[in-house]
């Protein structure tokens, strides 16, 4: 499973829930005859993927509940620092090993059935029938200790932010709140002439492949729009999602990053997240930059031995087995082909440009980078992390100049959290440059 930091979300609720309110009022004082055309076209949108639709409510019901009930019962309590860094150490090593299994069982099932031609050996169906034995005992030991670990890195990253002054009286708020869950998929969608998101639906995250390209298809064809469909490696509901097949440096990061959305729901800046496009990508910036430094401390405090130079974040990562030169930038490439889609686009060539990103695609593809869609959507999600490969946007810059000047990161937080546009980062940042 890829675990870049390009397939992480936030999912807004606080700002959903004013939406449905507002739209509710609309329609009730108003009637349905003053849906715009945008309305009208979500709506339809709405149908093409409705059976797919992720339950958020149902799932923050049953998470709180499991919550709650691990922090009565304090599963960690017991260990000392030496020994919740140990569980936590053999619990990804455990998901590194799922992980690697499940990618091996689905080449063996990828084989033909028995009968057709190259039908899998006996000792591949053995194989299969070990792999899944094997995976069984693993998910086994890994949920018999899950809530422990999860805890221990709460407390982990807790102890980062109190250390920064962070929250509510010193104390991290909302609490740390995180599980390790398969996230739910995001679909997106963008006009074709330009990248913009218009349009997105959280879907399940069962959604069989074939499905997938159904959903993207449909689209296309009957609205002609652009659509892309993929999988997310954290999701900022609360408490927030997080997979756990990916180093652990990611893992911390990635706690701290979306608590930082959290944390921004209490402020302009993260109440605003919907707004527009601007504001969405200043609020994955600031989390993008905020999580970095907040997980590479934690790692050094917690787990020295690991501590390394991060990985990249806005690339995928080789799928197990996957040979990749690494001399190819991927970070240096991505950024071209979006300069280059971006041109094509300004000067009306929609054709021309989904051309080239199809040759692009392949060229990603055969250093070992597999992007299974480069389309339109693609770039509109991806777009906004701000410092990531597919972005544009010069807000990325700014928001990382801004922390330079900045004499820690509680000061950049409390500067950047009351921000409503660009423009405030602007005049924040000039600020600063003259100090």
């Amino acid at each position: 499973m890829p675990y870049p930091r390009r397939y992480r979300v936030a999912l807004r609720w606080r700002t959903l829930l004013a939406l449905a309110i507002t739209v509710f009022a609309g329609l009730t004082l108003l009637g349905s005859s003053t849906l715009s055309a945008a309305d009208l076209k979500w709506v339809e949108l709405d149908t093409v993927s409705h059976g797919w639709a992720w339950d958020f409510a149902g799932w923050e019901l049953a998470n709180v509940g499991a919550k709650l009930r691990t922090q009565l019962a304090q599963p960690a309590a017991h260990l000392d620092a030496a020994d919740s860094a140990a569980l936590v150490r053999s619990y990804m090593g455990r998901a590194q090993a799922v992980g690697a299994a499940e990618y091996h069982l689905d080449t063996l099932y990828a084989q033909p059935a028995a009968g057709e031609a190259n039908a899998p050996s006996m000792r591949d169906l053995a194989e299969r029938r070990q792999l899944e034995t094997s995976l069984t005992v693993l998910g086994e030991q890994q949920a018999l200790v899950r809530p422990a670990v999860e805890q221990i890195i709460q407390n982990q990253v807790s102890s980062v932010l109190a250390k920064h002054q962070l929250g509510a009286g010193f104390k991290a708020f909302p609490p740390v709140w995180f599980t390790f869950t398969e996230p739910p998929r995001k679909l997106v969608v963008s006009p074709r002439d330009r990248i913009a998101t218009t349009y997105y639906a959280m879907l399940q995250p069962q959604l069989p492949a074939e499905e997938r390209e159904k959903i993207e298809t449909t689209i296309q064809d009957k609205y002609d729009l652009s659509a892309y469909v993929t999988a997310i490696g954290g999701l900022g509901a609360y408490p927030t999602i997080v997979v756990d097949q990916a180093p652990l440096s990611w893992v911390l990061s990635t706690v701290a990053h979306e608590w930082i959305h959290n944390y921004l729901t209490m402020f302009p800046l993260g109440v605003s997240y919907t707004n527009s496009s601007e504001l969405t990508i200043l609020n994955e910036t600031v989390a993008e930059i905020a999580g970095d430094e907040l997980g590479a401390e934690a790692l050094a405090m917690y787990y020295p031995e690991l501590v390394r130079e991060f990985p990249s974040k806005d690339q995928p990562a080789p799928s197990p087995g996957d040979r990749y030169d690494e001399t190819f930038d991927f970070r240096k490439e991505m950024r071209h082909t979006r300069e280059v889609v971006d041109l094509f686009l300004k000067y009306g060539r929609v054709e021309d440009a989904e051309e080239y990103m199809q040759i692009r695609r392949q060229l990603f593809e055969e250093n070992g980078y597999h992007i299974r869609k480069l389309n339109q959507a693609y770039f509109a999600f991806h777009g906004v992390y701000g410092t990531g490969a597919a972005a544009t946007s010069p807000i990325g810059p700014k928001l990382q100049r801004l922390r330079e000047l900045s004499p820690d990161l509680r000061t950049f937080l409390e500067t950047v959290r009351w921000f409503t546009s660009e423009a405030d980062l602007d005049r924040a940042l000039a600020t600063a440059e003259k100090q």
